[in-house]
C-alpha cells in the first residue's frame, strides 16, 4: 500500500471513531483502525468493538492499493500533531511508514485479515431526518440514561417511530426525557428499538458533525445510519423499555415560567449545603414567590427566593439538584416551564418556545421524600 492523504480530512474521521475503539481491548485488533486503499482514489476506514461498527472514506492519491490495520489512537495522536498539508503512507512488509515534510514514524501493523467483519445492512431506510435535529434530540434524552448503575437495565435509548415522527426517550428510573421530531418515513409501520447508549453517544457525535440527512436502517437486530460516506452500525437491545407514557404526568396544575439561567444559580447556590448521597432539595411554591432551600445535618442550611408570577395553591416537593441542572444544562431556552401536581407527584419540565417552534421536549422527575 502507498497512498498520500489529506492530514486534516484523516484526522477528521479519526477523531470521531475514537470513542468506538475500546482502550483495553480483549482483542489487540480491535485497538486497530483498518485502512483500505482503492484503486478509485479512495481511502476506506473502518473501526469497531464487536458492538458499534464504524465505517468511512476519504480521497486519497492511490500508488499501490492494498490494506493494513495500524493502532488507530497512536495514529491519530501522531496525526493531530502533524503539520497540515499531504501525509504519505507506505507498507514495507508488517510496518506502515509515514513521511510528512521531515517527518518519519515507522508504526508497527496486524494482518488486516484478523480484523472482524462489520455487519451489513439490508433493505431500505426506516426514516430520513436532518442532521441537525437528530443530534438535538439524541442531546435532550442521553443524559438521562443511566451509565453506572448495573442494577437497572435500560441502558439505552428508545427509538419509536410513529406516523412521519420520531420520539426519543431516556429514563434510568428516577427521571426520564421525551424528544420529538417530525421525520421522512419509507415506511408505514410503526417500529421502536432501543439503542444502546454508547452507540447513541456515537450517533450523536457523528450526526453533530454532518450536515445533510441521516438515513436510518433496521436489519438483522442491528441499527444503521447513514450519512454521506460515513457509516454507524450498532447492536440494538432487547425490547425491556417501560412504557414511558405511564409516567407522564397528568392534572400537573401548578404552573410557572421562570428564568433559566436565575433557576440554574438558584439551584446550584443552594445545593451546595445538600446532603451528598442524595443531592435533595426543596421547592416550595406560594403566591408570587419560589422558594429552594436545602439542609445538612452536620454543614447547615440554605434558601433562596425566587419573585414568579403564581396565584394558585401553595406546595412543597423534593427533588435532587443534579437531576433538574442536568435538564437545565440542555433547555436551550431563556425560560423554562415548571409544572407540578401533588406534593408526591412527578415533576414536569419543558423548554419555553416561541410558537413556531415545533420541537416537543419533556423531562420528568421523580420526586423525594422531604421527611
Amino acid at each position: 500500500m502507498k497512498i498520500t492523504v489529506d492530514q486534516s480530512n484523516f484526522l477528521r474521521e479519526l477523531s470521531l471513531l475514537q470513542g468506538i475503539i475500546e482502550r483495553k481491548a480483549t482483542l489487540p485488533i480491535l485497538s486497530n483502525v483498518m485502512l483500505v486503499a482503492e484503486e478509485e482514489g479512495r481511502l476506506r476506514i473502518a473501526a469497531t468493538d464487536l458492538e458499534i461498527g464504524f465505517r468511512s472514506s476519504i480521497p486519497a492519491t492511490v500508488e499501490i492499493p492494498g490494506a493494513t490495520t495500524v493502532h488507530a489512537r497512536r495514529l491519530h495522536d501522531i496525526l493531530r500533531r502533524l503539520p497540515s498539508g499531504n501525509v504519505g503512507f507506505h507498507q514495507k512488509g508488517t510496518d506502515l511508514h509515514l513521511n510528512c515534510e521531515r517527518i518519519r514514524y515507522r508504526l508497527a501493523t496486524q494482518e488486516p485479515d484478523l480484523f472482524p467483519s462489520l455487519r451489513e445492512k439490508e433493505g431500505t431506510p426506516v426514516a430520513q431526518i436532518d442532521a441537525a435535529p437528530l443530534a438535538d434530540m439524541i442531546k435532550r434524552v442521553l443524559f438521562a440514561i443511566t451509565s453506572d448503575d448495573p442494577r437497572y437495565s435500560i441502558g439505552g435509548a428508545l427509538f419509536e417511530f410513529g406516523d412521519d415522527l420520531l420520539t426519543l426517550v431516556g429514563t434510568d428510573g428516577h427521571r426520564l426525557a421525551v424528544s420529538r421530531r417530525s421525520v421522512h418515513r419509507t415506511g408505514s409501520e410503526k417500529e421502536s428499538w432501543v439503542v444502546p447508549r454508547k452507540a447513541s453517544s456515537e450517533l450523536l457525535k457523528l450526526a453533530s458533525d454532518h450536515e445533510g440527512d441521516v438515513f436510518l436502517w433496521s436489519s438483522g437486530g442491528s441499527l444503521f445510519a447513514q450519512m454521506g460516506e460515513r457509516e454507524i452500525s450498532s447492536s440494538l437491545q432487547e425490547q425491556k423499555f417501560p412504557d414511558y407514557n405511564r409516567v407522564l404526568p397528568e392534572g400537573n396544575d401548578k404552573n410557572i415560567e421562570i428564568e433559566t439561567t436565575a433557576l440554574r444559580s438558584a439551584i446550584e447556590r443552594v445545593a451546595v449545603l445538600s446532603q451528598e448521597h442524595t443531592r435533595l432539595i426543596k421547592l416550595e411554591l406560594e403566591e408570587g414567590l419560589m422558594r429552594l432551600s436545602s439542609s445538612h445535618q452536620q454543614l447547615g442550611e440554605a434558601q433562596e427566593e425566587i419573585a414568579v408570577d403564581y396565584a394558585g395553591e401553595s406546595i412543597a416537593i423534593g427533588f435532587n439538584a443534579q437531576y433538574l441542572l442536568d435538564f437545565i444544562a440542555v433547555a436551550g431556552t431563556e425560560k423554562v416551564l415548571v409544572s407540578l401536581g401533588k406534593e408526591m407527584g412527578q415533576g414536569l419540565f419543558q423548554p419555553v418556545r416561541t410558537e413556531d417552534d415545533a420541537r416537543k421536549d419533556t423531562y420528568i422527575v421523580m420526586p423525594m421524600a422531604l421527611s
